[in-house]
């Protein structure tokens, strides 16, 4: 049971890491169409 979740939190932690990425990513272009004259 403690092995399961360890496993569940190592999964979590990798999940999150990645979501900050991809976060970090859509800012980044969300502001270059901003600057672009994109939005609206």
């Amino acid at each position: 049971m403690i092995l399961e979740e360890l496993e569940d939190e190592r999964r979590w932690d990798e999940a999150f890491a990645r979501s900050r990425d991809v976060l970090a990513f859509l800012a980044t272009e969300a502001m270059a169409e901003y600057r672009a004259g994109k939005t609206q």
